[in-house]
């Protein structure tokens, strides 16, 4: 649960920050110094912590490079493109679709189910998504204009 609450923590600074801060280099070319400075910072603590990777298969290292592409390079574009042309509330309410997604792949590829209350989670959370979006993308009503009768 606390992670949860920091990763959520974490999106939402982002979310912010990303419209607040203007960096001198593009947005990607930032992101990724961001995720390069992350690594080497995690580095040492991987190191000490977890036990060194066996040797890697090409099929390993293919999936490896499939990742690096469409789950961080294209998701990043993707990302920054929305967060561009989206609406803050909008936005917000898409980094609950990942473990949407993620759930509904692992029903659809892996057969896991979903049951009883997770059930009821998924359906309330994709419910606000839904809500979140709809009254985003709504126009305000224009009032008629105020026309004053003489009796």
């Amino acid at each position: 649960i606390a992670a949860a609450f920091v990763g959520t923590a974490c999106m939402a600074s982002g979310t912010y920050l990303t419209r607040r801060w203007r960096p001198t280099v593009p947005l990607l070319a930032f992101t990724g110094w961001q995720l390069l400075i992350g690594g080497l910072f995690l580095l040492p603590v991987a190191w000490l912590i977890d036990p060194p990777l066996p040797q890697l298969s090409p099929l390993q290292w293919l999936g490896y490079t499939y990742l690096s592409l469409f789950g961080a390079l294209l998701a990043y574009v993707l990302w920054f493109r929305g967060i561009a042309r989206l609406a803050p509330v909008a936005v917000s309410s898409l980094g609950l679709l990942s473990p949407l997604v993620a759930v509904l792949l692992g029903w659809a590829l892996l057969g896991q189910s979903i049951t009883g209350v997770a059930l009821l989670g998924l359906i309330a959370v994709l419910g606000s998504i839904l809500a979140v979006q709809w009254a985003a993308s709504a126009k305000p009503a224009v009032a008629a204009p105020h026309v004053k009768v003489a009796p």
